[in-house]
């Protein structure tokens, strides 16, 4: 008899939830980025050898078809059943996505939300992802977000009161001058970035009395596409390669004061709609900081809240 041998599972039996995919398959099934850009991005999968040998219309695609159509998951073309395909559709999205790093290469969860609803992207036990779909109420948003970007490792105090101010960046010193202000709570510091800037100084000085000596908090990136036409030049989704009104957040979250500390990115007239960068015009014209307060206490909410360039 031989021990230790595992059962084979009927994918048939499985709930959507349970199933796994590759980095591969979901490239396949989206056909291109996911919209959170967790699974599917240029420092996730090789893109020039996507562009070069085309797998998705050959052996990615089989392997798709050959593990998934014989329990009804997608049919012998590859095309999902209507549950899956209501997951992927959310998934893959021009909306808002939300990733647990600001750094491509190591985003391990994310949710893109939007007009077509909402569906999260978490690691599978094991290895490859599993899909989180959101219910259609969306009023149940709040507390299915929190299952994926759980309150143990994501923990977001209510504000005591609101606030924001935010500023056009002033290159790297100045960025380097306010992040020591605000850890070391130097409030006469923060005054005079502010009146350089003709902003309020009260929300940097509130929030400098939360970092000072260290916090606790955690990072998160937001990449706002619902106004923006992908390109399709190579034959699937690619946001990065497409036109519109771009906007960004790389979060520093103070969870203590129901803040965040956001360095943002947003399109205003101006500026070109080609998000096609290479000279990093686009992220240098479009940059600024912002500093906001959230009493409501629903991280959802405050990430969802990306400020516009501003005036």
């Amino acid at each position: 008899m031989l021990f230790g041998r595992k059962k084979k599972v009927d994918l048939a039996d499985l709930s959507l939830e349970e199933l796994r995919f590759s980095t591969e398959d979901l490239f396949v099934l989206l056909n291109g980025f996911d919209g959170c850009a967790v699974v599917v991005n240029p420092l996730k999968l090789r893109l020039d050898f996507v562009e070069e040998k085309k797998p998705e219309r050959g052996p990615w695609r089989r392997a798709v078809v050959d593990r998934l159509a014989p329990s009804g998951w997608v049919d012998e073309e590859g095309n999902p059943n209507p549950k899956l395909e209501r997951a992927l559709r959310a998934l893959g999205q021009m909306g808002v996505g939300i990733a647990d790093s600001i750094a491509p290469q190591k985003r391990t969860m994310g949710v893109t939300l939007g007009a077509e609803g909402a569906c999260g992207v978490v690691p599978a036990p094991g290895g490859g992802w599993q899909l989180r779909p959101f219910p259609e109420d969306r009023s149940l948003w709040p507390a299915k977000f929190r299952e994926i970007f759980v309150p143990r490792r994501y923990p977001f105090s209510p504000a005591e009161r609101g606030g924001h101010v935010s500023f056009v960046d002033g290159g790297e010193e100045e960025g380097i001058a306010l992040g020591r202000a605000l850890n070391q709570g130097d409030e006469a510091m923060l005054a005079a970035i502010a009146k350089r800037k003709g902003v309020d100084p009260e929300p940097a000085i509130r929030l400098s009395t939360y970092m000072r000596g260290g916090y606790r908090g955690f990072k998160a990136y937001v990449d706002d596409t619902t106004e923006v036409e992908p390109s399709y030049e190579m034959g699937w989704r690619w946001p990065d390669g497409g036109r519109g009104k771009l906007r960004q957040r790389k979060v520093i979250a103070v969870s203590e004061a129901g803040a965040l500390f956001s360095d943002c990115n947003a399109w205003h007239e101006g500026v070109s709609l080609d998000l096609q960068d290479p000279d990093g015009e686009w992220k240098r014209k479009t940059a600024f900081t912002s500093i906001d307060f959230y009493p409501s206490g629903d991280l959802l909410e405050a990430l969802l809240d990306i400020p516009d360039y501003p005036k």
